[in-house]
């Protein structure tokens, strides 16, 4: 028996929690974004790979299909492994007999079980260790052999699933375990558009496919009674145009000998509108994202002749969403904003991937549109800091950004660390990138609701965390203070997660805990916390406590201050989100228009704050000069452990896209579970009726990633010190990061 079978024979409960965990995991990643096709998209899919009289040949004259079936798929079949060596073997024969000469070593079936697959490691909380059955190993300029390996998802053209009995198979589990092996091929093959595989359970064939949008897979045909489909889908899985399986072709790698991609060219459009090529930087990208659904964005580092650098970002917008080039467009010459160099719209569209569906709820499944942005290339995340000089510098300019652009009317709704980077000028030492979250606004205040699900989780402000089960007619507006609280919570992250000198503060240091205790758990616990240590009188002792020495001479002022100028403007949101309700049964809509007539006002109290944080750093000589960091590579040279396609791949951990134009990404922790948040409290005559609200999944649209796990805690905001949550969740916090 092979130790495949002897997995397979463990006891019936693991396999049961196994697949149930599947089905969770995949349930978060991609939410009822699920359709079943309709029975002729399978049919109708590669028709042109071979003609009827070529597939009658083989069927006649290969010996491999006799007296209406397939003579491998005997019904003496018993094991999974003997189901896959026959199968294996079939799908040989059609390449072998269809593929061009000489091309028939640059695809095979391969057992995967036998052949020592190898899975890359990932952090992605929604990856579960799991090995696919059968791959076709390929060859080209698109796929790179694993380094410590001769296979994995890197060199990979699509999987095939195995099953002895077709009455046994659960649809969803299958769907499950076939978006497990779709997440890793992206990862590991950042130009795909789409990915496709099949599932074999005993006379049954399903196909799946998986892109932006989310997952189709087609109703089961026979495999002896259909033949013609199932070669033509395999001879469509198993192609040598790139473009067929699902791959973007205008990115081409250059394959050394060893089968490792040595040299890389990316072709699009430049700013005169011709068609330019641009080299790929080996060493510093692709970054891209976890996420198997939502925008996709991957963003790759290319060199122009002249040896000028640009950030090449391509994502899917939603049909429903606006497109970043407008925004960009408007930014136009803003200092301390990215700036766009010509970009390309329409690229493709998920809903020409797809076949029509034949069970599909309402808007479940966007169409989305491929999106190619060219930007000028800055310097790393303000993470990469080496003073405390360039930490206010990048953080006050990027500050001004955000006025200038909230001048132009646009809000950003995205400020993370990864989203400031440092710039190469003067004048401009911290830049906003990063629009594709960013709205139109009318002033100060935006027409869409605050979301939870939209942003990076550690820096969202009280009231977009709140938003989780806020009643929706309570539901404020995005304006620009949810933004300028943002700002607070990437300082404080920065200053209790770093030392000055920029390096990171050991992970055992309660001095570290308190950021991670605004990513981890779900919007009700956050906003708990983030409440606590605004509000609770012995929070900014806390916080001086649980500083670094090195801070306190230059910051602590303008910590404190900054601290209080975010509470007090967070609690009037939290007093004010009720407003009219008492007299008209409904929000009054001007409700914060006290708040938001101060903007001037606040932008200016805020740029002088860092000014004068930025005079007492001159006059203490802590540093001489301010400078841009020096450049670094994008990620560290792949260990044996890491991919060898994919030389930056962003944490599942971390929520919204980042550093689009940054030649130096970092991930970002921000995971969540889901439990109720509770409303700030006000006198009990104010107080509305808070009507129930079914638990929301985060989709991808913002790119949020979730725990697999949904608890149902309701946590009111507590009032204790930060000390005392420190204590309760120290020993946590500390095995989490072991």
């Amino acid at each position: 028996m092979s130790s495949s079978d002897c997995t397979s024979s463990s006891s019936t409960h693991s396999n049961e929690e196994k697949e149930g965990l599947l089905r969770d995991l995949v349930a978060q990643e991609l939410g009822p974004a699920i359709s079943v096709s309709n029975g002729a998209w399978a049919t109708s899919l590669y028709v042109g790979l071979a003609p009827e009289s070529a597939i009658k040949r083989f069927l006649d004259d290969s010996g491999e299909y006799k007296h209406g079936r397939w003579a491998r798929l005997s019904k003496a079949l018993a094991r999974k492994s003997q189901m896959r060596e026959s199968l294996s073997g079939m799908i040989n024969s059609i390449i072998r007999y269809f593929s061009p000469k000489g091309t028939h070593a640059a695809r095979m079936a391969v057992d995967a079980r036998v052949d020592s697959f190898y899975r890359e490691p990932t952090r992605s909380s929604t990856i579960l260790s799991s090995f696919p059955d059968i791959v076709i190993k390929a060859t080209g300029p698109s796929f790179s052999t694993p380094k410590v390996a001769t296979l994995g998802f890197s060199n990979i053209a699509a999987c095939v699933g195995v099953g002895l009995k077709e009455a046994a198979t659960d649809e969803s589990a299958q769907v499950a375990e076939m978006a497990t092996y779709a997440k890793h091929i992206f990862i590991q093959q950042p130009n795909r558009n789409f990915v496709r595989s099949i599932a074999v359970t005993g006379r049954k064939v399903r196909l799946f496919h998986f892109d932006r949008s989310g997952a189709q897979y087609s109703p089961p045909f026979d495999i002896h009674d259909d033949p013609h489909t199932f070669i033509r889908l395999i001879l469509g899985l198993s192609s040598m145009d790139e473009r067929t399986l699902g791959f973007d072709d205008t990115i081409q790698w250059t394959i050394g000998p060893d089968g490792q991609k040595v040299a890389g060219t990316l072709r699009t459009v430049g700013p005169d509108n011709t068609v330019v090529m641009y080299d790929l930087v080996m060493d510093r990208g692709p970054f891209t994202r976890t996420s198997l659904c939502g925008r996709g964005t991957t963003c790759w580092v290319v060199r122009k002749a002249d040896g000028e650098e640009l950030i090449v970002k391509d994502y899917w917008v939603a049909e429903d969403q606006p497109s970043e080039v407008v925004l960009l467009d408007e930014a136009k010459g803003l200092p301390g904003v990215c700036q766009m160099v010509s970009y390309e719209d329409n690229r493709a569209q998920t809903k020409d991937f797809m076949g029509e569906p034949i069970a599909l709820k309402d808007n479940t499944l966007k169409n989305r549109t491929k999106i190619r942005i060219i930007m000028k290339a800055y310097g790393p995340s303000i993470k990469k800091f080496s003073s405390v000089t360039q930490v206010l510098s990048a953080l006050r300019d990027a500050i001004a950004a955000h006025k200038a652009l909230l001048d132009r009317n646009i809000i950003h709704r995205d400020i993370s660390p990864n989203n400031i980077l440092f710039g190469l000028d003067e004048g401009e030492r911290g830049v906003l990138i990063d629009l594709d979250l960013a709205l139109k606004s009318l002033g100060p205040l935006s027409e869409i609701p605050v979301d939870f699900r939209t942003g990076t989780r550690t820096f969202q402000s009280l009231m977009v965390l709140r938003s989780y089960n806020l009643n929706p007619v309570f539901v404020p507006e995005y304006d620009y203070l949810d933004d300028i609280e943002a700002f607070f919570w990437v300082f404080a992250y920065i200053v209790f997660t770093y030392a000055p000198n920029g390096d990171h503060l050991p992970f055992k240091d309660h001095r570290k805990l308190p950021q991670w205790l605004w990513n981890d758990g779900s919007p009700c616990l956050i906003f708990a916390r983030k409440f606590t240590f605004l509000d609770s009188p012995s929070a900014a002792l806390d916080a001086q406590d649980a500083m670094h020495p090195g801070w306190k001479a230059t910051c602590c002022d303008l910590f404190l201050e900054f601290r209080e100028f975010v509470h007090e403007i967070s609690y009037e949101k939290q007093r004010l989100v009720y407003k009219g309700w008492k007299e008209n049964r409904r929000p009054a809509p001007d409700r914060f228009a006290p708040l938001l007539a101060k903007v001037d006002e606040h932008y200016a109290s805020l740029l002088g704050m860092f000014d004068a944080a930025l005079k007492k750093a001159a006059e203490a000589g802590v540093d001489e000069t301010w400078s841009v960091p020096l450049p670094a590579p994008m990620a560290s040279s792949p260990s044996p452990a890491q991919s060898s396609t994919s030389e930056y791949v962003e944490s599942e951990y971390t929520s919204a896209d980042t550093s689009a134009t940054s030649l130096h990404p970092t991930a970002t922790s921000a995971e969540g579970s889901v439990t109720l948040l509770p409303g700030k409290p006000e006198t009990p005559a104010e107080q509305p009726v808070t009507f129930p609200r079914s638990s929301k999944r985060r989709y991808d649209e913002a790119e949020l990633d979730d725990s697999p796990v949904e608890s149902k805690r309701r946590c009111p905001p507590s009032r204790r010190a930060l000390r005392g949550i420190l204590g309760s969740v120290y020993d946590y916090c500390c095995g989490w990061f072991e």
